[in-house]
């Protein structure tokens, strides 16, 4: 009877051993978490640096914190979401979100808009984003992106929300998808009555493309391309009106 009691008493501490040895472990990453958020809480910030950007400067980004640097100060002491605010002020900020190192460099992370169109209002121009948003040109770091007439290029602050631009919108995101249609169409255009009109890259010959379903007279277009004009050649045509469900009609 006395063996047995003793083999039951060492399983016993056995298996508190595991209980002991996991609860320790728990301890320590608990205390390793807690002192993380503490000494990011208590950092002091050193400096401050900027990633992702590539239209907007490094300088105009410091410059939009200028008066409310957070350099010098604690963690927990700044206002973050006054300085990814302010960020966010300049034309090709989308999104900003903040991090920081061990050693104090407070980091902000960019997102920017990408040109989809370039406005032309006469001697007037500007870059369109997605959602309508305009965007400054930027000399040194121009894109290769369709021209569009018909919509205002200034103010810069006037975000084109009309019913007209979002078809050209539509019709500008699809080509860009589809990759045949953005390298072949250098203009586009909007008007009532034929919907969005654009010129081919090659000759400027008219494509007329309706008012919807973009995606699919796309495709009409590269597989028309790719069927006929690679036989006869782009210079056989003035026209090509793609708004028909089945049939491509040519003007030549």
């Amino acid at each position: 009877m006395s063996k047995k009691k003793s083999h039951s008493k060492r399983k016993s501490k056995e298996t508190k051993r595991p209980v002991t040895l996991i609860a320790g472990v728990f301890f320590i990453v608990g205390l390793a978490v807690l002192g993380g958020f503490y000494f990011e809480q208590n950092t002091k910030i050193t400096d401050v640096d900027f990633s992702g950007n590539h239209f907007t400067s490094t300088e105009d980004l410091k410059a939009t914190i200028a008066e409310i640097t957070p350099v010098g100060m604690m963690a927990d002491s700044v206002n973050f979401g006054m300085l990814m605010n302010s960020v966010s002020s300049l034309p090709y900020v989308d999104e900003v979100n903040v991090t920081m190192g061990f050693r104090g460099k407070l980091q902000f992370n960019v997102t920017e808009r990408k040109p989809l169109a370039l406005l032309i209002d006469g001697s007037r121009k500007s870059y369109v984003s997605e959602g309508g948003v305009k965007l400054p040109i930027i000399p040194e770091k121009t894109e290769d992106v369709p021209l569009v007439y018909g919509f205002a290029a200034s103010p810069l602050s006037d975000t084109l929300k009309t019913d007209d631009f979002k078809q050209v919108e539509e019709f500008l995101t699809a080509a860009r998808e589809n990759r045949f249609g953005w390298i072949t169409i250098s203009e586009v255009a909007w008007n009532e009555r034929e919907g969005v009109v654009a010129l081919t890259a090659e000759n400027g010959v008219k494509l007329l493309f309706g008012h919807s379903d973009f995606k699919t007279k796309l495709k009409h277009w590269q597989a028309f391309y790719g069927e006929v004009i690679s036989t006869k050649g782009i210079e056989s045509f003035s026209r090509i009106d793609l708004r028909f469900r089945n049939q491509v009609v040519t003007k030549e």
